[in-house]
């Protein structure tokens, strides 16, 4: 498999000196627009395809138990093939090439930092069913979570949850699968987490979010994602969730993960299903490194 590799100093600098990094983020939130208070499309399609689209827990979570499996369309319950990635919002030129490679034959794409801007929206595959949640947005570009799946989802579901100090919005996507020959469905979590924050009660709150969405969901689970696990107890939120939902953390032979404070930033736990293949992918074109999976029941 051909990528553009060998990460190159910009990886390195950019995570370098955590108080580099919050000063610069002060600096520029003098340029981030108003939050948007209203999410009049979590998908492209949604409505297209009346599909169930929702943006609290409850509702999601009414729509999760109350799906309707009789659409037709299913995953393969034998072979699930993901790939997650953040893709610092298409920044660099080249990123594409790294992409098509990638994504190739995936069932299930999962990107955070998804810049949806008016020269990039065709930059990823329209075959694919796209199920966006929007964040961050500007002037011409709304930024955010986008799942891009091989079929329909029976369910999606949007919550967005501001950084309290630059009051940038993050967003998770909630979506929901049939699989074949299973009454059960895969619910697949896609999220970018929460990062500035001197505390860590918006952290808490959208993994909190998380866990009441699907506290009543039986089938198997995906979670996903940048979950921005750079201190320790960033990270025991997340072990107190893997364990309330009974997700198990996929490791890495060769692990190349971006890693800040000695700990990875992007992370997939799974339940109800078992490790074909896991791998991750070595690239200059973002400042996050891609994680492939092939998953079954």
């Amino acid at each position: 498999m051909l990528l553009v590799s060998h990460k190159n100093s910009f990886l390195s600098s950019k995570f370098s000196r955590a108080g580099l990094v919050m000063l610069l983020a002060f600096m520029t939130a003098s340029c981030a627009s108003q939050y948007v208070n209203q999410l009049s499309q979590v998908a492209t399609n949604s409505t297209a395809f009346h599909i169930p689209t929702a943006l609290s827990v409850d509702t999601c979570k009414n729509a999760i138990r109350d799906h309707d499996v009789n659409t037709g369309h299913a995953l393969d319950a034998g072979n699930i093939r993901l790939m997650n990635w953040n893709i610092h919002k298409g920044s660099a030129e080249t990123w594409t090439v790294d992409y098509d490679v990638l994504a190739d034959q995936k069932d299930l794409v999962l990107i955070q930092e998804a810049s949806l801007r008016s020269d990039s929206i065709n930059d990823m595959d329209e075959s694919m069913h796209w199920s966006f949640a929007p964040g961050y947005r500007t002037t011409g570009e709304v930024t955010g979570v986008l799942t891009l799946s091989s079929i329909r989802p029976l369910t999606q579901c949007s919550f967005v949850n501001l950084e309290p100090l630059l009051r940038t919005p993050k967003a998770t996507s909630i979506t929901q699968y049939a699989l074949t020959g299973s009454t059960e469905t895969l619910v697949v979590v896609n999220v970018h987490a929460v990062n500035f924050s001197l505390g860590l009660g918006a952290f808490q709150d959208q993994f909190t979010q998380i866990e009441e969405t699907l506290a009543d969901h039986s089938g198997p689970i995906i979670l996903s994602g940048d979950l921005n696990t750079w201190r320790q107890k960033r990270m025991a939120i997340i072990d107190a969730l893997a364990l309330a939902l009974g997700l198990e953390s996929l490791q890495f032979e060769d692990d190349q993960r971006v890693r800040v404070m000695g700990r990875p930033l992007d992370h997939i736990y799974i339940r109800g299903l078992s490790v074909v293949t896991s791998e991750t992918h070595d690239v200059s074109t973002s400042d996050h490194n891609p994680m492939s999976v092939t998953l079954k029941m």
